[in-house]
């Protein structure tokens, strides 16, 4: 009975990411999407754009890092990636959120999902990167995907300031790559965000590919 217990506490600790906002609104409306939502709606776009990822990736395992990815919200609240800064704590808050959540279950159950949630933060097999690319591109997608709504933080966003950000967790995948890089013209195309010279360079790219 005690084992039960743990487990419900546990599933009971996650309910909170259907209350926890993140920066980005939902598509039909100018409501901010949940945690909750993200995370279900990553673990869907991963399994549609698994033939992105390179031969031989698990992509079970990718499905299960996406589930457990952002669980340390719970605890820490979600920090969006513009106010995320070299040098702050939030690497040490989440690893305490996330000890202090897997603390609530029983020992099987920790051994199996404490070692996914740290996966997903040390980003060193190939599942966890690719989890991270999707979970990179869905904002994009949810923003600017034609017809777009936009992004709550547009004032803070640049075609420029994107592509620093994102091309690192994308470029390996071409497939999203190239996805990211047409999602920030039709940003710039729908009135987003201003052109720059970034988005210039894409779009000659772009047209030059026939793309």
């Amino acid at each position: 009975m005690k084992v039960l217990a743990q487990r419900l506490e546990f599933f009971a600790a996650t309910d909170k990411l259907k209350s926890i906002q993140r920066a980005n609104w939902v598509r039909d409306d100018k409501r901010f999407e949940s945690v909750a939502e993200h995370v279900w709606h990553t673990s869907l776009l991963a399994m549609l754009f698994a033939d992105a990822a390179p031969e031989g990736t698990d992509h079970h395992r990718v499905r299960d890092l996406l589930i457990v990815h952002d669980l340390v919200e719970v605890y820490a609240g979600d920090v969006p990636i513009w106010d995320q800064f070299d040098g702050d704590d939030l690497d040490d808050r989440e690893h305490a959120a996330g000890m202090r959540l897997t603390a609530l279950l029983p020992d099987d159950q920790r051994a199996r999902i404490d070692p996914l949630w740290q996966e997903f933060q040390e980003q060193r097999t190939a599942e966890a990167q690719f989890a991270r690319a999707i979970d990179a591109i869905h904002p994009m997608i949810m923003s600017w995907f034609p017809p777009g709504i936009g992004h709550a933080r547009a004032f803070q966003l640049t075609p420029t300031a994107i592509i620093e950000r994102k091309q690192p967790l994308l470029q390996a995948y071409p497939e999203l790559w190239n996805l990211a890089q047409w999602l920030v013209i039709q940003a710039v195309e729908q009135g987003f965000i201003p052109a720059d010279e970034t988005s210039s360079a894409i779009a000659r790219e772009l047209n030059n590919n026939g793309t």
